[in-house]
């Protein structure tokens, strides 16, 4: 069937150029050091729109590489406005110790965008036996949310826009290196990331804090990790089997990455749950929701499991347990 010819299951791209004046926001987004990946792209629009961006990175050196990638290519953007967030993810002391200097150092934080991850690999673990796959995916992101919360809810308290994005799709389910222990343990890791997002947006509304929360599937996306893009794919045919999410995506015959996204398109959807007014605009629509692309509110594309109150609860206070007891805190 001709590629003109064949449905395709995303809305229309949003377009960046709706993007608003960032000027005197700072973002922070976790896994945007890498030039051709997703995290890349949203901090550059970010920052071409005036935000104050921390790169995540793994080490220092990443983070001058991706900095400086966007200073040749955007010379208008200021260095002074792009800053190293330097934790490596699998290091839950260092990501808490990480997120501590930047409560020390920072005075608001509007955007906090969870886009690292760790995709469907062989079993490994961490130096405390945890699964990196949950570790890197979920419990990473909880630290940083939990640690910077206090400055999130500061600086909602002085502005009307203040956002926690998740990425999903990008608790262990057992050992095992075949291909189906580790889809299923990434899609435990993914499952969180919907549940965690869902229950950081109830705890908020709660507390009566005017923060939005939302998590999203950013597409297939091509990047230069070609290899976790191919897994990604046949994730999302297995993906109902850990729980996360149903979406199938569909490519319509031929290789399998000519229909996926380039980095940039893939960077859209999150974009869009960042700063996209309407999403402000319409919180009861928005909050919490599990977003496709580009920026479409789907509840039918997360399983039974995503919808569940109760798991959301016991993974929050489950998550808080662990992190309690693992750093003393």
């Amino acid at each position: 069937m001709p590629e003109s010819d064949t449905p395709s299951p995303h809305g229309e791209k949003w377009d960046l150029n709706l993007i608003p004046d960032l000027t005197g926001k700072v973002a922070l987004v976790t896994g945007a050091a890498a030039t051709d990946s997703i995290g890349f792209n949203i901090a550059h629009q970010l920052a071409l729109k005036g935000a104050k961006v921390y790169i995540g990175a793994r080490t220092t050196e990443k983070a001058e590489i991706a900095i400086n990638a966007i200073i040749s290519s955007s010379p208008s953007v200021s260095k002074e406005l792009l800053k190293p967030f330097i934790a490596e993810l699998s290091d839950l002391k260092q990501v808490k110790a990480t997120s501590d200097k930047f409560l020390a150092d920072e005075s608001r934080l509007d955007l906090l965008i969870h886009n690292a991850a760790r995709g469907p690999t062989p079993m490994a673990v961490d130096s405390n036996g945890l699964s990196l796959c949950i570790v890197v995916n979920h419990l990473a992101p909880f630290i940083i949310t939990k640690a910077l919360l206090p400055l999130l809810k500061a600086t909602a308290a002085k502005s009307s826009d203040v956002r926690v994005v998740t990425e999903s799709f990008k608790y262990d389910a057992g050992g095992g290196d075949d291909l189906y222990p580790c889809l299923y343990r990434y899609g435990h890791s993914k499952l969180a990331n919907v549940l965690f997002a869902y229950q950081l947006q109830k705890r908020l509304n709660e507390e009566g804090v005017d923060i939005l929360s939302l998590t999203l599937h950013p597409g297939t996306v091509k990047t230069g990790m070609n290899a976790l893009a191919v897994l990604s794919t046949i994730a999302h045919i297995f993906i109902t089997i850990a729980g996360s999410v149903d979406y199938v995506a569909r490519f319509g015959g031929g290789n399998l990455f000519d229909r996926a996204f380039t980095p940039l398109e893939g960077a859209i959807t999150p974009l869009f749950a960042a700063v996209a007014p309407e999403v402000r605009n319409d919180k009861a629509k928005f909050g919490g929701a599990y977003l496709m692309p580009f920026g479409k509110v789907s509840p039918d594309d997360t399983s039974e499991d995503a919808k569940n109150p109760a798991l959301a609860d016991e993974l929050w206070n489950t998550s808080e347990e662990v992190v309690a007891e693992l750093l003393d805190w």
